[in-house]
């Protein structure tokens, strides 16, 4: 990759997962790192950055980055989940050049066919509640309020996001239960083709977005590998990493396999439901911002690793929701 004109970055949310992947993909590429956080996990990177320690919802932490606006040429927003949270940075940082917001493809309409376009029906996807509403309305609040004066907006609307130590524990959810032997229940047999994108890969696309020369406008743009997987087929791979047998067993309950008309990732019967989410991935193509090259297993093999070395990561128990199927 050609090297880039070092760049002040600030990285909202930077201290784990897809925030660390982000902020370690810009000091690989020489930029110079802000990282805004609240203090509860330890800003231990490769190399030095700046830290803001606060709440982009407390007026004190806004205040002190309003006083650095003309010192940022992008920022990358990993921890807006609301449309207020969202005006009030764009509002605090309205001169910025380059503005990447971390979304999700759960903000698109549910659609027949697939794969689904950014020029597609706008949802959001009912099966994901208040989260694809909120981020939905995260988009429209910057569509609205970055308009125009050279300026870009980037949405990154992202499939299933793997990696070690995922705050939302997919893989470990499967391995865990292999790893023990204890039967995995997948709804409707897992049939669903679903799209996944590994955390290294959706920092270094950050960066290369945080990297281009602004033309004015907002774009939304589908950021995923181009590999489909079915829910079985995930257990599969997860069992050939992890050189066990799977166990598994059909349930009903609808997509969530529990009844539940909204998926809860916290207390679920399996870490995807069942509805196939597939993304075109033309655009991002188009830009030459293709990801790196990882197959789902290899993202799989990678927090399998994790997991080993981290014995606390390896206690589980069932959830109220397997409890109440099984």
């Amino acid at each position: 990759m050609t090297p880039a004109a070092q760049l002040d970055l600030l990285v909202m949310g930077g201290t784990r997962f897809m925030g660390r992947a982000v902020v370690e993909a810009a000091l690989v590429r020489g930029h110079r790192v802000t990282v805004v956080h609240r203090g509860s996990h330890a800003a231990d990177f490769s190399a030095p950055v700046a830290e803001v320690l606060g709440d982009r919802s407390d007026p004190a932490t806004l205040a002190a980055l309003a006083a650095r606006a003309d010192a940022f040429d992008a920022v990358v927003d990993l921890s807006a989940y609301s449309e207020e949270q969202t005006r009030a940075l764009a509002r605090t940082l309205p001169g910025v050049p380059r503005f990447v917001h971390v979304s999700t493809g759960a903000v698109y309409a549910p659609q027949p066919t697939f794969p689904w376009r950014e020029d597609g029906p706008e949802g959001p996807a009912p099966l994901w509640g208040a989260y694809a509403a909120e981020k939905l309305a995260c988009e429209r609040a910057l569509r609205s309020l970055r308009a125009g004066d050279g300026r870009v907006t980037w949405a990154l609307r992202l499939p299933y996001v793997l990696g070690p130590r995922n705050y939302a524990p997919r893989e470990e959810f499967v391995l865990n239960r292999l790893l023990d032997g204890a039967e995995l229940l997948l709804p409707g047999g897992g049939a669903a083709l679903i799209q996944f994108v590994h955390v290294a890969q959706v920092g270094a696309v950050a960066v290369a977005l945080a990297e281009r020369p602004a033309a004015p406008g907002f774009v939304p743009l589908n950021v995923a590998t181009r590999e489909l997987v079915s829910l079985a087929g995930f257990v599969e791979l997860c069992a050939s990493v992890a050189g066990v047998a799977a166990r598994t067993r059909a349930v009903g309950g609808g997509p969530t396999g529990d009844g539940s008309a909204v998926f809860d990732a916290a207390n679920c019967v399996f870490p995807f439901p069942n509805d196939s989410y597939v993304l075109d991935l033309a655009r991002l193509e188009s830009l030459g911002l293709t990801v790196p090259e990882l197959s789902v297993r290899a993202m799989i093999a990678d927090a399998h690793a994790a997991l080993l070395a981290d014995p606390a990561r390896r206690v589980w128990s069932r959830t109220s929701a397997e409890e109440g199927v099984s």
